[in-house]
């Protein structure tokens, strides 16, 4: 196994997300300079400087919230690029009334805050915009190679161009074999043996280096591989650049070794204290400001329904314990006296009216704040699943009782990152993604994912077929992209 695989955050995400600092501290002194004119204004700016600068920390949040980071969005349609921005910036400015003009003394002038508005809706919108044509020409771009035999080589070009805004430019492949190679693989220039490696490595200023799975292990390729590492030059291996570019880890090529070593990765002062601290803080918060909302949806449920207002649930928990899980009712009652457990659909004929929109705005799973305060759940973690179904996916999908290991959670990476799962298939697809969580389970990863979940709500319950009728090939970002076609 080469090296350790931490969370990698991409440069150009970062230089994105500085961009949209300068932009949104930016458009708020301009919006202040433009309405009191330069002195007024900046004497303006340094009075609310507090109130401005949440207000700016506001937007970034909104805007991570929101998805404005997620590769999808990025590589929208230049005609739809403005959509995620624009709705983004309306969330924050609703946010910052809501927030700060209930307070009296800390508020920011409407038209300085609607101006301002304005400016980082343009702003951010711009930038994504210049991101799109920078990516077509390779800007932040890492230099690499593939080192490994045909399929392996085809099988890492295949991931590189699933993922066209990674940053890596392939100059060529190295194979290990001395058998007879192709000239080309997949449009890439196969260029040699790994007997010269650093010749290679060395002709095209090297940053990275991308080793096919099979020859991970093989002692004469480590042993040209240390002294590149030591001058630093990146290595990785299949799973970590799967892991890199798609936060998940894929489930053929990983075995018992593998988490193994994943298990040692996670902070156990994390896991045991301030995971749990967190959870129970933040379930209290949850229930005091949620409880208007309850009420509500309680009533809602009693009123259109016959059937208790709170619907109890075996779940598998921790370990496989079983426990019992609360949500507010969204079916009829005695749904499954006929059927016995089964996978709810997208068009559920079980699911009440009032039901399917507290499943689409994730009111129905408020009550499970109680199973976390009783520590049979945490915040974030793999969704619990019902102990019918755990042994049959388990049977047929490999290392899927490692999600038992730890606490399940009301939200978790899986749950953001992928639409509902019923199917085999998307529990498959799911438990990549949960065991990326667990093997990168830390405090600032729970807090992104939270913030993440705000995405979800907004967007409403998907399910997986939902991806299959929207899968269609993403658009260039620029008409030169197809010059850089690694980059």
């Amino acid at each position: 196994m080469l090296g350790k695989s931490h969370i990698r955050i991409s440069l150009r995400r970062i230089v994105l997300l500085a961009l949209d600092f300068l932009c949104v501290a930016g458009s708020i002194v301009l919006a202040a300079f433009l309405r009191l004119g330069p002195g007024d204004g900046w004497d303006y700016v340094l009075h609310h400087r507090l109130t401005l600068g949440a207000a700016c920390a506001m937007f970034l949040l909104v805007f991570y919230s929101g998805g404005m980071y997620e590769r999808e969005p990025l590589l929208k349609r230049k005609r739809e690029l403005a959509q995620l921005p624009l709705l983004t910036t309306a969330i924050a400015l609703i946010l910052i009334v809501v927030l700060f003009y209930a307070r009296a003394g800390a508020s920011i002038g409407r038209g300085i805050l609607l101006l301002a508005g304005g400016l980082i809706f343009l702003g951010s919108w711009g930038l994504r915009t210049l991101y799109r044509i920078g990516m077509g020409y390779g800007l932040l771009s890492r230099n690499a190679l593939i080192i490994g035999e045909g399929n392996e080589a085809r099988e890492v070009l295949r991931l590189l161009a699933g993922a066209p805004d990674a940053g890596y430019r392939v100059f060529g492949i190295i194979f290990g074999s001395r058998t007879k190679h192709e000239d080309l693989v997949e449009g890439i220039p196969v260029l040699g043996h790994i007997s010269r490696l650093n010749e290679f490595a060395d002709a095209y200023a090297v940053d990275t280096i991308i080793v096919a799975t099979s020859l991970a292990r093989e002692h004469a390729l480590l042993r040209l591989l240390r002294p590149l590492r030591y001058a630093g030059v990146a290595i990785v291996d299949y799973v970590g650049l799967h892991e890199e570019l798609s936060q998940e880890i894929p489930l053929d090529h990983i075995d018992d070794e593998w988490l193994m070593y994943a298990a040692m990765n996670n902070s156990v002062i994390h896991i045991r204290k301030i995971k749990r601290g967190m959870d129970i803080v933040v379930a209290l918060i949850g229930l005091a400001l949620s409880l208007p909302i309850s009420l509500l949806a309680a009533l809602a449920v009693k009123l259109t329904s016959r059937g208790p207002m709170l619907y109890r649930q075996r779940r598998a928990g921790q370990g496989g314990q079983p426990y019992t899980l609360m949500k507010f009712r969204t079916m009829r009652q005695d749904a499954e006296a006929l059927t016995g457990p089964v996978w709810a659909d997208k068009f559920d004929q079980r699911v009440t009216p009032v039901g399917r929109f507290l499943r689409k705005s994730r009111i129905d799973e408020i009550p499970q704040l109680v199973n976390v305060l009783r520590g049979e759940m945490s915040l974030v973690g793999p969704r619990p699943e019902r102990p019918e179904f755990v042994d049959t996916l388990a049977a047929a999908i490999p290392f899927y009782k490692e999600r038992l290991l730890v606490p399940p959670g009301v939200t978790g990476w899986a749950q953001v990152k992928y639409p509902y799962a019923a199917s085999i298939e998307a529990s498959r697809r799911k438990l990549q993604y949960d065991l990326y969580y667990i093997k990168h389970m830390s405090f600032v990863l729970d807090i992104l994912i939270l913030l993440r979940t705000f995405k979800t709500i907004l967007a409403g319950l998907r399910h997986s077929e939902d991806l299959e009728a929207a899968a269609t090939p993403a658009a260039p970002a620029d008409p030169t992209e197809g010059q850089a076609k690694w980059a």
